[in-house]
């Protein structure tokens, strides 16, 4: 299981907020069932309002059951109590509401990831200093605001809502807070050892592919469902219609067998090149400007490209991706070295996820 929660900042996390909505309204529609609400919003055996903001956030049902005082971990240094497991749990459904939906369907081995990853969360915010913890604690303040603030716009901008939405989650400003001061200090840990030098030589080593980005407009003719001298006939004929001046977002609007394109005619704004297969974004770093060029030919099809512009990111564009990168194999040599060296026992409660033996 990826790193991920502790890795990410507090900052990053309020953008999963937006992107979870989908799970929300996912819910929504599928907790008309009162039994399946939080218990704030039952009301014996009447439906709950579909058109409540309310139902779009139902309180996250956990996968198992633990005493609050039980340990579900022990490390050298200290331990983790139910109380404190569930409280993370709850507290990263708030910030994320996708994650809620990877911790509702845990089963024992993704249960005990993310006890370890709240352990690693723990351990690495211990070894923080007065001055991280303040500034750690400052951030998570400022970004409980802003997790407020995108909240507050499905509520209306009703305060009474969002303190209902909060009890019904099961979670308080302060457990928010202070699990996003712990990921802060983590990082905070873990950053103190990545300099600009260090990064710097990071961005030295990467080829121009990895340092490029570029607008591309293309027409995909998939080869499918045709024969490849068939795709190639249609991909000429549209290169010789384009270069006469016919509209290249109307010809791939029309044509193109690309679906994650097609309704914005055929273009990727701004785009990493390094993510595209070898062919096309060899076309993307090479090909003119401004000009369509001819087929190019990958393992999707024949596409007919035109680069509307393209640029090298500076150091100082990349340093912050640099810099996470860094993070995520900082974190990795954690673990990898002694994380798990540091954990002397798991007593993870069982999933009720798990399928029974037989």
């Amino acid at each position: 299981m990826k790193r991920s929660v502790a890795i990410l900042s507090s900052a990053v996390l309020v953008v999963a907020l937006m992107t979870g909505c989908g799970k929300a309204e996912e819910n929504a529609q599928q907790n008309q069932n009162p039994s399946s609400q939080t218990d704030g919003n039952k009301q014996g055996n009447q439906a709950t309002d579909a058109n409540d903001p309310l139902t779009q956030f139902p309180k996250l049902t956990l996968p198992y059951t633990a005493d609050a005082k039980a340990v579900v971990v022990e490390y050298q240094g200290g331990t983790i109590t139910g109380q404190e497991f569930e409280e993370f749990l709850r507290v990263i459904n708030f910030m994320n509401p996708q994650q809620g939906t990877m911790i509702e369907a845990a089963d024992n081995q993704a249960l005990k990831a993310f006890a370890r990853e709240y352990t690693a969360t723990k351990i690495l915010a211990s070894r923080s200093d007065d001055a991280m913890k303040k500034e750690a604690k400052d951030l998570a303040d400022k970004t409980f605001e802003k997790i407020k603030g995108q909240y507050m716009g499905f509520l209306g901008k009703d305060e009474a809502k969002f303190t209902k939405l909060m009890e019904g989650q099961g979670v308080t400003k302060e457990m928010v807070t202070n699990q996003m001061a712990l990921i802060n200090e983590s990082i905070t840990v873990l950053k103190k050892n990545i300099s600009d030098n260090t990064l710097k030589q990071e961005f030295d080593k990467m080829d121009k592919a990895s340092r490029t980005v570029a607008s591309v407009r293309h027409i995909l003719i998939s080869t499918e469902q045709r024969k490849p001298e068939e795709a190639l006939k249609i991909a000429n004929d549209l290169e010789a219609r384009l270069k006469k001046g016919e509209d290249f977002a109307k010809l791939a609007k029309e044509f193109t067998d690309d679906p994650g394109s097609k309704e914005n005619g055929g273009l990727y704004a701004n785009a990493d090149v390094s993510q595209w297969v070898p062919e096309f974004k060899e076309a993307a770093i090479t090909q003119k400007v401004g000009e369509v060029g001819p087929p190019v030919k990958t393992s999707f099809g024949y596409h007919i490209i035109k680069v509307e512009n393209r640029k090298e990111k500076t150091f100082d564009e990349m340093k912050e991706q640099l810099r996470a990168g860094a993070l995520e194999s900082g974190y990795d040599a954690f673990g990898k070295n002694e994380l798990d060296k540091l954990i002397t026992k798991y007593n993870v409660p069982a999933s009720k996820n798990e399928a029974a033996p037989k």
